[in-house]
């Protein structure tokens, strides 16, 4: 580690020899990252084909095994073959049912033993490292999640590689900025490049890589930002389209739109898409719920979801492993798949995406979105056709708006969601109906569930998704905890000359003002302060009578701070009185905007460091 840091001092002083280490130095290690993550991104692939081979020749093998000692049992005991133990030798049994299980089991093991953050979708562990911990991720993620994700994958489970190699690709980010000791919001930034540069090499899709790093996982589109995401995003396209080619990711006949009319067709599949993205969230984490109450070993529990996979992979295999060739397959021609099927493979795939995260696994939901609103496309598509009085497209092209639709509801990122399709697919013509369809549903989604696949997960943890305020934290805290006993106050006869000269003097946001007897009547604080300054009329002769705001919101010993955090957040104020519970006019003190995040940030480091020592 000596070494490391006197390595990375001396490229410090050298870029400071240079007059780079600014926001040119961001941007170097920006192009880094993106090199780094999109070489990842192609070892990940090969990893999980790799991994895909290597479980189905361990199949075999047992498969084999099976068939050997079935047949030797038939031999010595010759009962037992008429019994079906011929049918149970079958190799699609093994093949089916081993697999997902060995594989759901091994992941469990890896991840429950080295690092239990790889588990799951990997998306909200990113946002919650960017906006609790400064974008500090830990190294030994980048192989660990590569590994279980690619196991998960190979072995059939129903998810995708996008959320593992933006996991993947963050945490590159979080290691060059941790290793040259940047700043917080500078290695923020970078965490945004590494899951831009995964994103971009995964999808060939640069602009909706920088999209997705600034939208989803930043939550933040500025110049400052967006510039070194982009570098990262368009050197990690290169490198992705050096090996595999410049085109896009599905290969699909170009769709248009028929008829204006059609529009209102585009608009009622966005209302769909809006509702099934809500029922992929709610599905979801209400079966990680159901799992997490059952009370058996995990190891059980993964074997469980592995047999659950297998038994639906018997009947439709589509909704094993990423799906994107049955994808292709749907929007190309939804009609070879007919009305039933496709309705059963957008509902398996939400239940089965549910059961392989819930129990262990590892692996993305955005590729289950992307086939869940190409099924749900396709199969209104399908529907629609032969309405008459207007032209209408051919069902391919629903099943393309229905696949970013659903997306832009399940992530509530419109913008990304529009642009990923539209690079993804390479299909331009039909950006319109891409673009209501996704507004439609991003707008249904958020007005039934607040969260997004991504945050809900967090808000369920308490995180708050914006920087430095978590709710868990405030919740527990008491304005007990934070009051102000000792403070200055005024009376309703002090001139506005001597409140400003108290202001100037003790830098307060504002003072309590009482009567004569001690009873509280209101505040005065630097809003009213700043409204009196503003007047042209003579300011020698105002009292705090004519600045006093007596509808004031008052505090008690009891209420918690994220209550007052809110309260002073809408109000715009930057202190409260606190009274009596039984006496809204007896004064106790106040409680102060200050105070209440020092208390926040003391025991948010409390907290760090107790999940250091665990």
């Amino acid at each position: 580690m000596a070494k490391e840091n006197k390595v990375s001092s001396k490229i410090i002083a050298a870029a400071r020899k240079l007059k780079i280490f600014d926001d040119s130095f961001v941007l170097i290690l920006a192009a880094l990252v993106g090199l780094t993550g999109g070489y990842f991104a192609i070892a990940f692939r090969y990893l999980i084909n790799n991994v895909t081979v290597l479980l189905g020749i361990m199949c075999e093998y047992t498969s084999f095994g099976i068939q050997y000692s079935a047949l030797y049992i038939s031999k010595i005991l010759p009962f037992y073959h008429s019994k079906g133990i011929a049918a149970f030798t079958e190799l699609q049994f093994v093949y089916i049912f081993l697999i997902p299980i060995i594989g759901l089991m091994l992941v469990a093991f890896i991840t429950n033993v080295f690092a239990k953050e790889a588990k799951g979708h990997g998306v909200p562990e990113v946002m919650s490292a960017v906006t609790r911990k400064g974008g500090i991720i830990r190294l030994r993620i980048v192989l660990v999640k590569m590994f279980v994700s690619a196991i998960t994958i190979g072995s059939g489970g129903s998810v995708g590689r996008e959320g593992p190699i933006v996991h993947i690709g963050s945490a590159i980010g979080s290691v060059f900025g941790q290793y040259f000791k940047l700043s917080s919001s500078a290695v923020t930034v970078l965490v945004g490049c590494g899951a831009a540069a995964g994103i971009s090499a995964t999808f060939n899709a640069p602009i909706a890589g920088t999209l997705f790093a600034s939208e989803v996982i930043l939550r933040d589109i500025r110049i400052t930002s967006v510039s070194p995401i982009l570098i990262s995003s368009l050197v990690a396209a290169s490198v992705s389209r050096a090996y595999y080619g410049n085109s896009p990711a599905f290969l699909v006949s170009h769709y248009q739109l028929a008829s204006y009319r059609e529009l209102g067709l585009y608009c009622a599949l966005g209302l769909l898409a809006g509702l099934v993205a809500v029922l992929f969230v709610k599905v979801l984490y209400k079966t990680e719920d159901i799992i997490d109450a059952i009370k058996i070993h995990w190891l059980f529990k993964a074997a469980m979801g592995g047999f659950l996979l297998g038994l639906a992979g018997m009947y439709h295999s589509e909704i094993h492993g990423v799906g994107y060739g049955v994808i292709e397959m749907i929007l190309n021609n939804p009609g070879q798949y007919g009305i039933i099927i496709l309705s059963i493979l957008c509902m398996l795939k939400i239940v089965m995406t549910s059961v392989t995260i819930g129990v262990g696994g590892s692996g993305g939901v955005f590729a289950p979105s992307l086939f869940m609103g190409a099924a749900l496309g396709g199969l209104f598509g399908i529907c629609v056709q032969g309405i008459p009085y207007f032209d209408i497209a051919s069902p391919g092209a629903y099943a393309l708006v229905g696949m970013s639709a659903v997306v832009a509801g399940t992530t509530h990122a419109p913008i990304q969601a529009i642009l990923i399709l539209v690079e993804m697919t390479g299909n331009y013509e039909i950006i319109l109906p891409i673009m209501i369809s996704c507004v439609i549903s991003n707008i249904v989604s958020k007005k039934i569930e607040s969260g997004s696949i991504y945050t809900m997960k967090l808000l369920r943890r308490g995180e708050s998704m914006e920087i430095g305020k978590d709710k868990k934290i405030l919740k527990k805290l008491r304005v007990a905890d934070v009051i102000v006993s000792n403070c200055i106050t005024i009376d309703m006869d002090t001139p506005f000359t001597e409140i400003l000269r108290l202001m100037r003097t003790t830098n307060a946001d504002g003072f309590p003002v009482l009567d004569g007897d001690g009873g509280l009547v209101g505040m005065v604080g630097l809003q009213q302060i700043s409204k009196a300054l503003q007047k042209e009329e003579s300011q020698e002769h105002l009292l705090t009578s004519d600045l006093v705001v007596s509808e004031q919101y008052a505090l008690t010993l009891n209420k918690d701070l994220l209550e007052v955090y809110d309260e002073m957040r809408i109000g715009g104020q930057g202190c409260l009185p606190v009274v009596d519970e039984g006496d809204n006019k007896k004064f106790i003190g106040i409680v102060t905007r200050f105070h209440v995040m020092s208390m926040y940030n003391k025991e948010l480091v409390l907290l760090q460091g107790a999940g250091k020592e665990e």
